[in-house]
């Protein structure tokens, strides 16, 4: 059933000369707002004491719809609607005639019989539930339909639909969720149709309180992970999408139930997973999905509620594990920490107000990693940790930074490996963060002086990675650790390891001759032994180089130890490109044919080739 109601064409309301205007099906469908709470006008009176809302709303259908599909329909149910009596003593006659003509593809006819739905509803009530299974099934099928006009009277149907069997449908909200499911994303759908179904079906959550919202919640998660691989992205954004539509508000605000709600999403991701890659998980995605969607939806003091149920969640976790070493406790301040560290840089931190608070909790965290055993969640909770780290240090504002954030930084540094330490440097470096030279620069100066005999390969990398951000020249003044100029001031050892560095012999024949080779391991500030990377001899010390000119160090000594080093390069080089000559002299004297009748290369082949002696064929 294919939308041909005048080519999309809709009266023009955003200015303009035209009277209308072509709006796209996605535009007219997104224009739609399903939300049976905030709506007042009322499709018809209250009926009389012996009339009923379905004879009401025939009569009012049977003014407006003259096809001859409807007029068999309205023929055939008009003598059961006399009365309210009569209504209920036939309606499965009446039913069972809706369901039938619901199938017929005509965009006037299904639009009145989606309004005789509710209001068959309302009059039905507790009636209604035998037949509530089929008639779901019927109109969400309407819903995903190419006609605008029936899209949205299907959407609209199935919300008052749910709003006047509310009372019933919420003793128990899983079956009426399981019928919703396909809509929502567990079948492939349009963005458009995921929206109608969470915002119908966040009408009837909302009204869930304690258990009966945990227990519904844990059910929607549990639906996720069981999801075909195929429909999973789709149906976990459906999933957040509904979460989010229970949680919104109007004009940037939050509903009274967010608070509820976020706290029930919250213990239901962190309630099975006690094992690594808990932050993968698509339970925690979902969730970080809907808190992003409220994020955005929101400004800074609305978002106040859902930071302190995530802030009171942690401390509560924390303080179990800190006394228990459940690892229970130990998942759930995993996936705190990580959605704090999300909630921390969405909208470049705009929605944080208390920059303090979070400042502490993080603090915490490092805490509780140094006197807390993690087990396998210990490398992820270094990651979350980190993360939250750098969006703190980032957004924080100068006063919050230099009170709390110097000191939290100096816990990181001291306890944290190099690896960590050196990644998170790199992290602001590149982000250009504006307190990098004055705050940063002296921990990693300072690191590098301590562990440049154990992690020398790994530090020069780190080096030459901050030359290339540029952040050093970015950030003018001069400090302890750096010059007016951006030249980092080491101590002595560092620059001279530098030139020893340079000065080290090389066979560079050799070197531009094979792949690059394996450099031997070295152990961490940590003690754990990781393998160095394979780097080639000419790129390490072209980033030696590259340090050595943001090294504030004597320039004659500098200059001496590179022209050293030119010098002996371009001396390979030139010896290099003899033999390179004396090989394309020999292989065009080759393809002339001068080779020898048995197939034995001569000593002039041998030599200009490089071939040993006794390699001869």
């Amino acid at each position: 059933m294919k939308d041909t109601s005048g080519i999309a064409s809709q009266l023009n309301t955003t200015g303009g000369s035209n009277t209308y205007r072509f709006k796209s099906f996605k535009q007219r469908a997104d224009a739609i707002e399903i939300n049976v709470a905030r709506r007042l006008v009322r499709d018809f009176d209250e009926p009389e004491d012996t009339s009923s809302y379905f004879a009401e709303s025939l009569t009012k259908q049977g003014e407006l719809n003259c096809t001859r599909d409807y007029t068999e329909f309205h023929n055939r149910v008009r003598n059961y609607q006399q009365s309210l009596a009569q209504v209920l003593y036939h309606k499965d006659a009446i039913v069972e005639a809706i369901e039938e003509y619901l199938t017929i593809e005509h965009e006037l006819v299904l639009v009145s019989l989606l309004d005789l739905v509710t209001a068959l509803a309302r009059d039905l009530q507790d009636e209604m539930m035998p037949y509530f299974g089929r008639l779901v099934e019927r109109i969400t099928r309407l819903i995903k339909a190419d006609t605008i006009e029936v899209v949205e009277a299907a959407s609209n149907a199935l919300a008052y639909l749910f709003k006047y069997l509310s009372k019933l449908l919420t003793t128990d909200l899983r079956p009426t969720f399981d019928l919703l499911k396909p809509l929502l994303g567990e079948e492939r759908q349009k963005s458009n149709v995921r929206r109608f179904a969470a915002e119908s079906l966040s009408f009837l959550i909302r009204k869930l309180r304690g258990p009966a919202l945990q227990q519904f919640v844990d059910h929607a998660m549990s639906s996720l992970v069981q999801c075909p691989e195929a429909s999973v992205s789709g149906y976990r954004d459906g999933l957040a999408l509904l979460f989010f539509e229970c949680m919104r508000g109007v004009e940037g605000q939050l509903h009274s139930r967010a608070a509820g709600m976020w706290t029930a999403v919250l213990r239901s991701v962190y309630s099975e997973h006690v094992g690594a890659n808990v932050t993968e998980g698509l339970k925690y995605v979902a969730a970080e999905s809907t808190l992003k969607l409220c994020f955005h939806h929101v400004k800074r003091e609305p978002a106040v509620a859902l930071w302190q149920v995530m802030l009171s969640e942690l401390d509560s976790q924390a303080q179990r594990l800190e006394s228990t070493g459940d690892a229970q406790a130990a998942g759930s301040v995993v996936v705190l920490t990580g959605l704090l560290g999300t909630a921390t840089l969405l909208r470049k931190g705009s929605r944080v107000s208390d920059y303090s608070g979070l400042l502490q909790r993080s603090r915490r965290t490092f805490a509780i990693s140094a006197t807390c055993d993690l087990g396998e969640l210990s490398e992820e909770f270094a990651h979350v940790r980190m993360r939250w780290l750098a969006g703190l240090l980032l957004q924080s504002p100068v006063g919050e930074m230099l009170a709390i954030g110097r000191q939290l930084l100096d816990v990181a540094v001291a306890q944290e490996p190099v690896d960590r330490v050196l990644h998170l440097a790199l992290t602001l470096a590149r982000l250009q963060w504006i307190q990098w030279r004055q705050i940063m620069l002296p921990h990693v100066v300072r690191l590098t002086a301590a562990k440049w005999k154990d992690a020398q390969h790994a530090l020069l990398a780190f080096w030459a990675d901050i030359v290339a951000t540029q952040v050093l020249e970015a950030q003018a003044g001069a400090t302890a650790c750096a010059t007016s100029d951006g030249r980092v001031v080491f101590g002595g050892d560092i620059v001279s390891a530098l030139l020893e560095w340079l000065e080290q012999p090389v066979d560079w024949s050799g070197v531009l001759r094979e792949p690059p080779v394996q450099l031997p391991a070295e152990a961490d500030a940590s003690g754990e032994v990781q393998a160095a990377g394979v780097w080639h001899e000419l790129a390490e010390r072209a980033a030696v180089l590259g340090v050595l000119e943001r090294v504030a160090a004597d320039n004659m000594r500098v200059l001496l130890g590179i022209s050293q080093f030119s010098t002996r390069l371009m001396q390979t080089v030139s010896a290099l490109s003899e033999q390179l000559e004396t090989q394309y002299v020999f292989l065009q004297r080759l393809r002339a044919g001068n080779k020898d009748e048995a197939g034995v290369w001569d000593d002039e082949a041998t030599a200009a080739l490089g071939l040993d002696a006794q390699a001869k064929v």
